[in-house]
């Protein structure tokens, strides 16, 4: 099919507004459709960019294939979802079997108020935060003095922030003296903290390390300024039982796959130690704002405080997507996308150690 030329532009105009950068645009096409967007383009502006796949798309035959994945990447950009409706609409039968329901369901007394948020599964949503909390903890030195959060991504690894850690990595602080607490937080009657389990550095403790960009900097941190410390455990927490003889293993949390596609408005939790107290969890279903250009910041509105940094940040149905590293008082927090961490681990061959399945 040839796609009419004032449909060509308000497409191009949706892809654009969706993926913002030449490097997210070209994520969106390597992941979605398994193609290297400059096998098709030498191209560099992202107009030029834009236009160009549209017309391979359309001599190729999978423009609807296009429209759909750019909507599974970025289910809640606005102009995706008019240009849909839009390109649609005289097809019904195609709209009802290939569009996601909020797109199809035309007919119904009830709607979807926002495209990206979804429905959850109680009983596995609560299932997964309850695993999930027993697997971060309190870090500490000298013990009883919290300096941040980490949480554990394999058996005996423990990943935080290198902000966290960096008195210890420069030798100022012995690695002696750091207490990892795992199980801090509230009684259920919530009278009293369970002063939870401890854990220690190995002598052979620093796996890896990614400095942060210094506040003087006026520039994009790079792909090794990620602030991220990789912490080996004395001892197995990820493979102990918590609770009494026969329950079941602390178990780590699960590294990402593939990159996440942080759209704007979207849910993100994080579980922490805010000041230092007992695990609690932010949560907030408006809370995704931006991802910078080469993936190394992703802001947000989820609430922290000090003694944050280090947090997991979960999308809504508890995947791991981001480090919490930092905050602007009033406008934002931020964090690591996870993804990222994960692409420099590969690069340095230590990825693979830490995937293995959980026990």
């Amino acid at each position: 099919m040839a796609i009419p030329g004032y449909q060509h532009e308000k497409l191009s105009d949706a892809l654009r507004d969706a993926f913002r950068t030449p490097p997210r645009f070209e994520q969106f096409v390597t992941y979605r459709f398994n193609k290297n967007l400059y096998d098709i383009t030498i191209a560099q502006d992202l107009r030029e960019l834009a236009f160009d796949l549209i017309n391979e798309a359309d001599r190729e035959g999978w423009i609807r294939t296009l429209i759909l994945g750019a909507l599974q990447s970025n289910p809640g950009n606005p102009k995706l979802i008019a240009f849909s409706q839009d390109f649609f609409a005289d097809n019904t039968s195609f709209l009802d079997t290939s569009l996601p329901r909020e797109l199809s369901e035309r007919g119904s007394r009830e709607r979807i108020i926002r495209e990206t948020n979804s429905f959850l599964d109680v009983d596995t949503w609560l299932g997964k935060l309850s695993k999930i909390q027993a697997q971060v903890c309190r870090i500490e030195f000298p013990k009883g003095t919290a300096q941040g959060t980490g949480f554990l991504i394999a058996p005996n690894v423990v990943i935080t922030n290198f902000h966290v850690m960096e008195d210890v990595i420069n030798k100022k602080i012995n690695y002696g003296n750091v207490v990892l607490r795992f199980d801090y937080k509230k009684l259920r009657d919530g009278t009293a903290s369970s002063e939870g389990t401890e854990y220690h550095l190995e002598n052979d403790w620093l796996i890896d390390e990614s400095p942060y960009l210094q506040d003087t900097e006026n520039r994009l941190p790079t792909l090794d300024e990620l602030d991220y410390t990789l912490l080996r455990v004395d001892g197995e927490p990820g493979n102990s039982t918590v609770g009494e003889k026969g329950s079941p293993v602390r178990g780590w949390i699960e590294l990402p796959t593939k990159p996440y596609e942080f759209s704007s408005n979207t849910p993100l939790s994080i579980l922490q130690h805010p000041k230092g107290g007992p695990l609690k969890l932010a949560f907030d279903t408006d809370a995704i704002i931006s991802v910078n250009e080469n993936y190394t910041i992703v802001r947000y509105k989820t609430n922290t405080e000090g003694g944050s940094s280090g947090s997991p940040c979960f999308n809504i149905n508890w995947d791991l997507v981001a480090l919490h590293h930092m905050g602007l008082e009033g406008q934002y927090n931020a964090g690591t996308p996870f993804s990222t961490i994960c692409s420099r681990l590969e690069r340095k061959s230590l990825l693979e150690a830490l995937g293995s399945p959980k026990k």
